[in-house]
């Protein structure tokens, strides 16, 4: 009898606990899908054709990309376009920030959660076609030469790192100007962007001609601050590799004129 009401209790009390523990696992079950997904803030430069604005609207080619994963997860967002010193502060220093298209570095692979690689980043040095006295192959060849660069960029980290003379400017626009007037000798630019700044602003791209590729390069990703959670991070990145595996990733690149490999 004894041992009947032994078990009796035992029992009993694993089912209290068992009830309780299934309690407890829907309650944070309900609890994690009632849990709003908070919307993002995503911030980018004018950066031809990546993300510019064209009919009021931010475009390009990396907004598309990041605008059909975000609709896909089904995540509220708003994009902005900042000078990039503007838009990295943001990233570093502010929950549920997104920026793109940003160089993924050593010196900057503990300050974001790096989603995906939306691009390959190819560079290189640009002079005025009349500047037959600069002459450039290596990194000493540079060492003579001031060379432009948007203030917080990654040109400016890699100029500093190779013991370079960077001139700053808050705009692509400015470094241009700079260059066409001769007041710094080169400047670091993508074939596709320079083409578009000198549109922009007006500028004969044939007065224009590359001297050597910009050492260190890097590609180009998407990467969100350290305080967005990681629940989100995870959810893009998995949408994001679904986008390059249907091939709306290379059709986007397709459209822009963009080479992805």
């Amino acid at each position: 009898m004894w041992q009947q009401k032994w078990y009796f209790l035992t029992s009993r009390n694993f089912l209290l606990r068992w009830a309780g523990c299934i309690a407890l696992a829907g309650g944070v079950h309900a609890a994690a899908v009632a849990a709003p997904v908070p919307p993002l803030t995503l911030v980018t430069e004018t950066f031809m054709p990546y993300s510019y604005v064209e009919r009021g609207q931010v475009t390009g080619y990396a907004t598309e990309l990041l605008a059909a994963a975000l609709a896909h997860a089904r995540i509220d967002y708003s994009v902005q376009i900042y000078p990039w010193a503007r838009a990295f502060q943001m990233a570093r220093t502010q929950p549920n920030v997104l920026i793109y298209s940003i160089v993924r570095t050593p010196e900057r692979e503990d300050q974001f959660q790096w989603i995906a690689q939306i691009a390959p980043r190819s560079v290189y040095l640009f002079k005025l076609r009349s500047r037959h006295d600069i002459k450039a192959h290596t990194v000493d060849d540079l060492r003579r030469y001031r060379i432009a660069a948007n203030r917080g960029d990654v040109v400016e980290e890699q100029l500093h790192q190779l013991g370079l003379n960077a001139d700053l400017a808050a705009l692509d626009e400015a470094s241009l100007r700079k260059l066409v007037a001769g007041r710094v000798d080169l400047m670091v630019a993508s074939e596709r962007m320079l083409k578009d700044l000198c549109l922009r602003i007006a500028v004969r791209c044939e007065q224009l001609e590359r001297v050597m590729p910009m050492p260190g390069l890097g590609d180009y990703y998407v990467a969100a601050s350290l305080e967005t959670p990681a629940a989100t991070v995870h959810t893009l990145r998995a949408e994001l590799d679904k986008l390059k595996s249907s091939g709306f990733m290379q059709r986007t690149a397709d459209k822009y004129g963009l080479t992805l490999k």
